[in-house]
């Protein structure tokens, strides 16, 4: 990535930081130099389907109760 003159490098390096993080490149290198047992990565992919799952019905709960009063 170019810096133009007169720009910010360290909001360069902060952009590139991100652009790694988001496409996970460290964590493939890291998770293809050990061995993991396939019932191990079943057990993740669980977890994270999981925790997207809580995450969506959050947000659900929370549009559903957006904007109502509790009347009695």
């Amino acid at each position: 990535m170019e810096v133009p003159p007169g720009g910010d490098a360290v909001r360069a390096y902060r952009k590139i930081k991100r652009w790694i993080k988001e496409d996970k490149f460290i964590e493939q290198i890291r998770s293809k130099g050990v061995y993991t047992k396939p019932s191990a990565i079943k057990r993740e992919k669980r977890k994270e389907r999981a925790k997207t799952l809580r995450k969506l019905q959050r947000q659900r709960d929370d549009n559903l109760f957006m904007g109502r009063t509790n009347r009695r």
